[in-house]
């Protein structure tokens, strides 16, 4: 069965560029499309009047997106969905886990300039499936695809999307892992502390690695595979290795449940965002899985 691409809309410009980013890729995997729009309950204790006005404004406005999809691509297959509660609760709980869900974000500037509460760091947390989050900005002219490596069990779902995304766009996959106990950044550090190679002094790191690769060699044979061992902060590592890519890819962890919240590096890369981040949830295969987090622990 194939996935359903949900796609937060509001009319604003992040929103459209989801729009278009979700419409475009659910046309090229021949995906069903929602938009969705909510209506926070909070309008009904203004009054009935505002909770009307509230929901013909909602009907209006999936009405114009619907009319933005048809003059994107004319054969995709579209609903529209009018959802009650807090924006990111109400998203975040709609699609199934094979689905995918796609929002906008506007881009927030410097690392670790953290605003709590960023909508999309709620729904990329809450969600039960995969989740796109697309920034406000020029995605033409990009390549490559990016996936984080960490060792843990959720980053075999990122390896195995990032290589299947890479053959679908005839581009690169890069993997790219920085160490436990990279340093953070800091200006007075040398050029030699943040090197970055295919190749450690880490055998752990080194292994990491390797065996990622062969996931992703084994997903889609056919695809240039690329390694990037970073001794730096990860979510920076991460960040300039995806500037002028297509897509980045980071996984989340099951281990402790398929609701488990994202950590502090994709913290950092959702409140920095300079690409397209596609937060992949899903179980690895189980071999594949051990061999990654044994990689990364021995």
């Amino acid at each position: 069965m194939s996935a359903t691409y949900y796609i937060g809309v509001d009319g604003s410009g992040p929103s459209r560029a989801a729009l278009r980013w979700g419409v475009r890729r659910a046309a090229e995997r021949n995906a069903a499309v929602v938009l969705v729009n909510t209506v926070d309950d909070e309008w009904g204790l203004v009054g009935r009047d505002a909770a009307a006005d509230a929901e013909r404004q909602a009907r209006e406005l999936l009405i114009e997106e619907s009319a933005r999809v048809a003059e994107l691509h004319t054969g995709v297959t579209l609903t529209t969905r009018i959802v009650h509660g807090g924006t990111a609760w109400a998203l975040a709980k709609l699609p199934s886990p094979e689905d995918l869900l796609i929002v906008g974000t506007h881009k927030t500037g410097f690392l670790r300039g953290r605003v709590l509460g960023s909508r999309s760091v709620q729904i990329a947390s809450a969600a039960r499936c995969s989740v796109a989050i697309v920034p406000d900005t020029t995605l033409d002219s990009r390549h490559d695809v990016v996936v984080g490596v960490d060792g843990t069990d959720g980053s075999i779902p990122a390896v195995r999307m990032g290589a299947q995304e890479a053959d679908r766009l005839d581009q690169d996959l890069l993997l790219v892992h920085a160490p436990p106990g990279s340093p953070r950044s800091d200006s007075s550090r040398s050029e030699s502390a943040r090197n970055e190679s295919a190749d450690d002094r880490s055998p752990q790191a080194a292994r990491l690695m390797q065996d990622a690769a062969a996931v992703a060699a084994a997903t889609a044979s056919r695809i240039t595979v690329r390694r990037r061992i970073a001794h730096r902060d990860p979510a920076e590592a991460l960040l300039d290795a995806s500037f002028d890519a297509a897509l980045l890819i980071l996984g989340v962890s099951a281990r402790h449940g398929e609701n488990t919240l994202i950590g502090s590096v994709t913290h950092d890369v959702l409140m920095n965002i300079n690409v397209p981040v596609l937060i992949a949830r899903g179980i690895g295969n189980t071999s594949d899985a051990a061999t990654l987090s044994s990689a990364a622990s021995a």
